[in-house]
């Protein structure tokens, strides 16, 4: 079970760190503290208000506000009732939903099973960057206004909390048909407030909805999101008042924050590794000797230390070790010279290739410490910078190039989070190809809802991930947010995603 911590007074001088992200009191429900304003600084705009058609992981802090899901979870990631009040298996090949009665969006249009339909088609349709997730829905059957019944080819224990993340967000189809497809621009959901503005690249504004089928949660009046990409204006803005709660707070700014009892700093692990994608079709890494290379050319330990004054672990694999569908016995020893021998073996001991990275001053310098330790073993690595989405979307949209460093930002559930980013079917395997052995490793993982049976399955699908060397994990970074004094009710979750539900000014 994760531990929450809240440092009140943080005592301890911490190093320089770097932030890297891809670039998230009871009450009455109308409570807030006054009618007050949160203000939310956070590292990154979203690369898109549509739930289906984002990609970035960052996204999601900016789309729970708007966009309930079917699904809710708790902090430890245990699945809880959203919209969807009940659920249950008549097979293991069939889940049935019993949504809550009397569901509107923000437009007043019901949010009935023919909405459920309507929505998880879309999910599963052409142009849908989370189809990958529902790849194992054959039929979506409407059983009565309030009742929706999903058909598998196989089971799916994953399906669940599937339900909690994008493909779990219902979207007004009224909007859909108004905005030609792409609700970017129109984003209407029914979650606990809705739009008033979006300046993109600067802040998302969103105000309480009044009809939010929790009328009992605490919500401030008003929400505002504002895109501040340096860590350290982050926290001046923090400390300064103008922001009341700062994502993505660096160790650096947080050494600033000894003796100072007005702001709150809470670490939480998160399901969140630091990593380089790599584009297993490309001409510079299709070898896997050469990718093997790359990982063993890398000293984890000291970017720790070093850039997280050792606040995160070193990840030789997607979870980190504390995580139940973690493998533990997974390890990339720094070991620069077989780095080396292998890079001869495979006949690239003057390997070139150009990595995309957003040009965020944290992630620049990560990417320099990459590109010398590599350089130690004759790989010449030329560094990309661009606007933390144009990043994203030159890799994933455009593939212009074979790497990319960025952030994994986790999955409510073990599988979504291998099928994202290994399956030759998804938006985030650039190059198609598959991993050797996953595809067995995570059939094995549906025979069971428990997390003890599903977890020997797991293992086996981050050995086949480490063999394959499918992409290049550096680390697993401790979440810190810093609030303001005057905030209250605060709760972060494994995904390190707040929702703000509960949260109050004093």
């Amino acid at each position: 079970m994760r531990k929450l911590m809240t440092l009140k007074r943080a005592g301890v001088a911490l190093a320089t760190a770097l932030t890297l992200a891809l670039t998230a009191c009871g009450g009455d429900g109308d409570s807030g503290g006054a009618d007050k304003r949160l203000d939310v600084a956070v590292p990154a705009d979203a690369s898109s208000l549509d739930p289906i058609l984002g990609s970035a992981g960052g996204d999601h802090v900016m789309l729970y506000p708007i966009y309930e899901t079917l699904i809710g979870f708790d902090a430890d990631m245990v699945p809880q009732p959203g919209l969807v009040e009940s659920w249950s298996q008549a097979s293991p090949r069939e889940l049935t939903l019993t949504l809550r009665d009397g569901l509107t969006f923000h437009d007043g249009t019901a949010l009935d099973a023919e909405a459920v339909r309507f929505n998880l088609e879309r999910a599963r349709g052409e142009g849908s960057n989370v189809a990958v997730d529902l790849a194992s829905v054959t039929a979506i059957r409407v059983d009565d206004p309030l009742t929706v019944t999903l058909e598998l080819a196989e089971p799916d224990a994953s399906l669940l909390m599937v339900l909690s993340d994008r493909a779990g967000m219902m979207v007004s189809p009224a909007a859909v048909e108004e905005s030609d497809g792409d609700v970017s621009d129109n984003p209407v959901g029914a979650g606990p407030w809705s739009i008033v503005k979006w300046n993109r690249g600067q802040f998302l504004r969103v105000e309480r909805f009044d009809d939010y089928w929790d009328a009992d949660a605490t919500r401030v009046p008003e929400l505002q999101f504002n895109v501040v990409a340096d860590p350290t204006t982050r926290a001046t803005s923090l400390r300064s008042g103008k922001q009341d709660v700062a994502l993505g707070y660096a160790p650096s700014d947080a050494a600033e924050l000894d003796g100072k009892s007005d702001v709150q700093l809470v670490r939480t692990p998160r399901l969140w590794v630091d990593e380089v994608y790599f584009d297993l079709g490309s001409a510079e890494l299709k070898d896997v000797r050469v990718r093997r290379a790359l990982n063993l050319a890398i000293d984890r330990e000291t970017i720790v230390k070093s850039a997280y004054f050792g606040l995160g672990s070193p990840a030789s694999s997607l979870f980190p070790g504390s995580y139940w569908a973690a493998n533990e016995e997974l390890a990339y020893d720094f070991d620069p010279d077989q780095a080396r021998a292998l890079l001869a073996e495979a006949g690239a001991s003057d390997l070139s290739f150009d990595m995309l990275l957003s040009a965020d001053a944290g992630t620049v310098r990560m990417g320099e410490i990459l590109q010398q330790q590599w350089a130690d073993v004759g790989v010449t690595v030329n560094l990309k910078p661009l606007e933390g989405v144009q990043a994203v979307n030159a890799y994933f949209v455009d593939h212009a190039e074979p790497a990319l460093l960025s952030a994994f930002t986790g999955r409510p559930d073990p599988k979504m989070a291998f099928d994202v980013l290994f399956s030759d079917s998804s938006f985030y395997n650039v190059s198609g190809l598959a991993t050797p052995g996953l595809v067995e490793a995570l059939e094995s993982t549906d025979a069971s809802l428990e997390g003890d049976q599903r977890a020997p399955g797991f293992r086996d699908a981050a050995t086949a991930v480490f063999e394959n060397a499918s992409f290049l994990p550096i680390s697993f970074p401790d979440n810190l947010i810093a609030l303001g004094e005057d905030v209250s009710g605060f709760e972060d979750n494994l995904l390190g995603k707040p929702k703000f539900l509960g949260v109050s000014l004093d």
